[in-house]
């Protein structure tokens, strides 16, 4: 569905996604996880940039293998470079733990009301979650309201607390 999206659309959309997610922000620091859009997926760069200009520390994912990844610091520098699958990742040393972040902002494929989400089927986020604690970070699916869909999930998909449309936030 997103891929029928025109590119001038997706900007718009994800541009509310990301002003929705910065209404959020508090204004203590926090270490939040994020994502560099691949192909038609909410692009939060706008919000990136407005987190690098802040109190925050901002970091995305480098794929390992096919299946784990590992959660990298972005700086203002942005240098980055083409990883795994051709998703784009920092090239900083820096790492943090999942269960570190305050926040975690994931990409959807697709969504329910009941807080899961699809992603690209790796299965990547799951993994990396599953040994976290319910609360830490706090799991924030992103995506199109029109990606919104009825699904069974499996055992092993890790619900999140929020998802953010371009409508709001639909909360878990």
């Amino acid at each position: 569905m997103r891929n029928r999206l025109s590119g001038e659309t997706r900007r718009e959309l994800s541009f509310s996604i990301s002003k929705h997610l910065l209404s959020a922000l508090p204004t203590d620091t926090l270490q939040i996880g994020s994502y560099m859009a691949f192909g038609s997926e909410v692009d939060l760069q706008w919000l990136h940039h407005e987190i690098l200009a802040s109190v925050h520390r901002l970091y995305i994912p480098r794929i390992l293998s096919k299946t784990a990844m590992e959660m990298v610091a972005l700086d203002h520098e942005e240098r980055f470079t083409e990883g795994a699958f051709g998703i784009v990742t920092s090239l900083q040393e820096e790492t943090i733990g999942f269960g570190t972040l305050d926040w975690l902002i994931m990409p959807c494929s697709g969504f329910d009301q009941r807080g899961y989400r699809l992603g690209m089927g790796g299965g990547y986020y799951d993994r990396a979650l599953e040994h976290c604690e319910p609360d830490a970070p706090l799991r924030i699916g992103v995506a199109f309201a029109e990606q919104q869909v009825c699904f069974e999930p499996d055992p092993w998909d890790q619900p999140v607390d929020w998802i953010v449309t371009e409508d709001g936030f639909i909360r878990r």
